[in-house]
């Protein structure tokens, strides 16, 4: 049975991820609605990428962007939307599990509300090793909301979960040097210049937690300079002591999610509320309000 092809480009950047990269390009075949193409771009991997890569040679759609040498996350996503001809640009990492609904589901969204420019999803985290569901993300799906978030300095889309329209994501650039924060500071000059975000309720991504993961291995200057990038977008004043009250944060609630010694799990949740107990409790609030609406 032929299945649907929609107008979307898929750009995935790619380094070393060669153990991953048969199931993701799996769940993008798998997927209810087809890409118009899969972009994907090596940035001078020096494992088995470009042989696993090469083995999916059959799949019309496919499209290998080889860079001899690393160059960079940010410039390899730049390669790719620049060559992107559908007309819209989905992003994904290669090391996560795309669900079949999501690219339906994203351009019906986006045919369905002209004025959302970008749009996002909740996403499935899971474990590595284990294959274990760690926890569902709660993004706000509002525009007003998402925005309140990037003005906070925080994330209000998960980046790897977006659906954008081509003609908006080919007028902006990925910063290398804003590298762990390039999201941050794409999306945040997005929401300064008016441009219009939303998020799907529904999980339709599985985003892989492992050791080497940008989602796991958080440090404090990437922290720092998503502050920094909020504090010259937005005009406002970071203090040192926010900066690491929300490093402390995050820190033990991404350890609370991937470690597997049961006694320190508890603490690790303790001291993230420690450090931030309003987020924890909104969050606890917003997820028992989209249950109730749901029931």
């Amino acid at each position: 049975m032929l299945k649907m092809t929609a107008s979307v480009s898929i750009v995935a950047a790619n380094y070393n991820n060669g153990r991953y990269l048969k199931d993701f390009i799996n769940s993008v075949s798998d997927s209810s609605v087809l890409p118009k193409e899969l972009i994907i771009i090596d940035d001078g991997s020096t494992d088995d990428s470009l042989k696993i890569l090469e083995s999916f040679s059959r799949l019309a759609y496919l499209k290998i962007i080889k860079f001899e040498k690393n160059l960079g996350f940010c410039e390899a996503l730049n390669a790719g939307i620049e060559i992107a001809s559908g007309d819209y640009i989905m992003r994904v990492d290669p090391d996560d599990i795309v669900l079949k609904g999501r690219i339906k589901s994203q351009v019906e969204y986006l045919e369905n509300h002209k004025e959302v420019d970008v749009v996002g999803s909740n996403v499935i985290y899971f474990h590595d090793d284990t294959g274990k569901v760690l926890i569902r993300s709660n993004f706000p799906i509002d525009h007003s909301s998402i925005k309140t978030k990037y003005l906070k300095g925080e994330h209000g889309v998960q980046h790897p979960s977006t659906m954008i329209r081509s003609a908006v994501m080919k007028q902006y650039k990925y910063v290398q040097d804003n590298f762990k924060a390039e999201d941050y500071e794409i999306f945040a000059r997005m929401i300064k210049d008016g441009l219009h975000f939303a998020n799907i309720y529904e999980p339709l991504t599985r985003m892989r937690v492992h050791g080497q993961s940008v989602s796991v291995s958080i440090q404090y200057s990437t922290i720092k300079l998503t502050y920094k990038i909020r504090d010259e977008i937005f005009g406002t004043s970071t203090t040192a002591l926010q900066s690491c009250f929300y490093y402390w944060y995050i820190l033990n609630y991404k350890k609370f999610l991937i470690t597997k010694n049961v006694l320190m799990k508890p603490l690790y949740l303790v001291l993230s509320v420690l450090f931030y107990p309003s987020k924890f409790f909104k969050r606890l609030f917003e997820v028992n309000k989209h249950e109730s609406f749901k029931s």
